[in-house]
């Protein structure tokens, strides 16, 4: 690993290669994420800045400009993805719908996510900012990848065949949601499901759906958060998910409150998930750690936007 001495004492050298034209602390951010990553390390030598990856007992050299288009290969071909699962009913789609401004089709009737479905979402750069590290999303980058489930329990003759997909799915997922909801007491089907998956526990971060319902169901409409008194039993909803949960999973769990009805929430939610990506796929996910899900869009929107944009621009 490459010391911040050097980086300071390479700082005039960096600053006059015309082929990275990133600043230091661009730099310096690049080098964190690839220190805690298997792509290539920076390292200079002979008075040339370059990247070295180790391959077993293969080195080779590649510019910085390599570098960062490896990054941003592997941030179109694997993008951070987060995997949104749980028993059928719990609002996994609308979870993924108010986060995400997706549009997915969502069955207040009966479930209607029979297979995994990807949503594939861009970042909404606001005029004048720029990505972590200099990147900037174009029109065929994939910066966020959420998987949608078909949920668990939904009929006993389907389980095999949904838990079947779930073990082919969600290894393929950086970091997972499980939903439950604030209502429902009973969590014996997603501690059987859970025992079941065992392979996945460490991904998994949990959360509690629809907290506007708890009652005495008087939710403020004013400021849009809890009453006083639901605050009180979604305290107590909160700590005794957690501590059921934790016992299933043999590990202490934190449960995040939200309610996707009235998008309360969702942004902490989404910094537990980012927080609690792999150690090995971190640096992906350090890309996003300065954005609220409010700043992603779905790819068919984003592209719908810009035809209006551009329609208007005629």
């Amino acid at each position: 690993m490459l010391s911040r001495a050097f980086w300071k004492r390479s700082g005039a050298f960096l600053a006059k290669d015309s082929m990275c034209r990133m600043n230091l602390l661009k730099l310096w951010n690049l080098r964190t994420m690839l220190n805690n990553s298997g792509l290539p390390v920076l390292s200079r030598q002979s008075n040339a800045f370059t990247g070295r990856h180790i391959m077993g007992d293969r080195s080779d050299d590649f510019s910085v400009e390599a570098v960062v288009l490896e990054i941003t290969k592997t941030l179109t071909e694997a993008p951070p993805t987060i995997g949104v699962i749980g028993v059928s009913g719990t609002g996994k789609s609308s979870t993924i719908n108010a986060m995400f401004k997706s549009n997915l089709k969502v069955g207040h009737a009966v479930a209607t996510t029979k297979e995994f479905r990807d949503v594939n979402l861009n970042i909404q750069v606001p005029e004048g900012r720029t990505l972590p590290n200099g990147l900037k999303p174009n029109a065929d980058s994939v910066y966020l990848r959420v998987v949608d489930a078909p949920g668990l329990g939904e009929d006993v003759s389907r389980d095999r065949e949904y838990l079947a997909m779930y073990q082919k799915n969600l290894g393929r997922c950086d970091v997972i949601l499980w939903v439950v909801t604030a209502r429902n007491r009973a969590i014996a089907l997603d501690q059987s499901y859970l025992d079941l998956l065992r392979n996945f526990h460490a991904k998994i971060v949990f959360g509690v759906n629809q907290i506007d319902l708890v009652e005495p169901m008087n939710w403020n409409e004013k400021t849009n958060e809890p009453s006083r008194e639901q605050e009180q039993y979604i305290e107590e909803i909160v700590r005794d998910r957690a501590e059921r949960l934790s016992r299933t999973l043999g590990r202490s769990v934190e449960v995040i409150p939200y309610s996707s009805k009235r998008k309360w929430g969702l942004q902490a939610v989404f910094t537990e998930l980012v927080s609690a990506a792999p150690m090995e796929r971190a640096w992906v996910f350090s890309l996003i750690k300065g954005f609220s899900p409010y700043d992603f869009l779905p790819a068919d929107v984003r592209d719908h936007i810009i035809d209006i944009i551009n329609r208007e621009r005629r």
